[in-house]
């Protein structure tokens, strides 16, 4: 038998684990820890911020491209009048690629939701028509629910259908539908604070 320690079966085992051990490094867990999930108040606040963002994009829009009424999207015909497209060109005009010399209030929302380049999504638009329909019972004298509540597919298709009635309804100006935007801003800022 050999009495050199690296030939015997057991040392040579341990030889090789410590310096695979010593080559290898320190091991480093494979995980991330994860942060602490939001509370439902902080859920509230940052989707009131994603909504108030988006009415705020509405109204720099309304204010520089222009506003129309009785029809989604107004574009200038090859004689350079201004001509109010029907329900089915306008969904080709959602692209905000597309030139429009004016929109209406609903109008303006579609194209920022369908917008790449901007960030409101879907839902931050919903949640628009959510606040510019409860900013529209407020201005009529009615009570109006709290900010930031989400309501039924049902319930926003019908408040859409009467904001869209809104908008279109004779005598509408410009400055009304700013107005509404404003009330619409002022509900996503103020209620943090109550």
């Amino acid at each position: 038998m050999s009495s050199d320690p690296l030939v015997q079966a057991g040392s040579i085992r341990g030889a090789l684990a410590r310096a695979w051990t010593s080559w290898r490094g320190p091991v480093v867990p494979d995980y991330v820890p994860a942060a602490p999930a939001p509370s439902p108040r902080e859920l509230w606040l940052w989707r009131l911020d994603r909504i108030r963002d988006a009415l705020e994009q509405a109204r720099v829009v309304l204010e520089q491209q222009g506003w129309t009424s009785g029809a989604w999207f107004t574009v200038r015909q090859p004689s350079g009048q201004p001509l109010s497209v029907t329900t089915t060109e306008a969904f080709a005009l959602r692209d905000p690629r597309r030139e429009v010399l004016g929109s209406c209030l609903v109008g303006t929302l579609v194209r920022l939701a369908d917008d790449p380049d901007r960030a409101p999504s879907v839902a931050d638009v919903w949640g628009c028509v959510d606040e510019l329909y409860e900013a529209m019972h407020e201005q009529l004298g009615h009570d109006a629910f709290p900010p930031g509540r989400i309501y039924s597919h049902q319930q926003r298709r019908a408040r859409l259908q009467t904001l869209t009635a809104w908008n279109d309804a004779p005598g509408r100006t410009r400055e009304q539908v700013l107005d509404l935007l404003d009330r619409a801003i002022a509900r996503t800022i103020v209620a943090p604070c109550t």
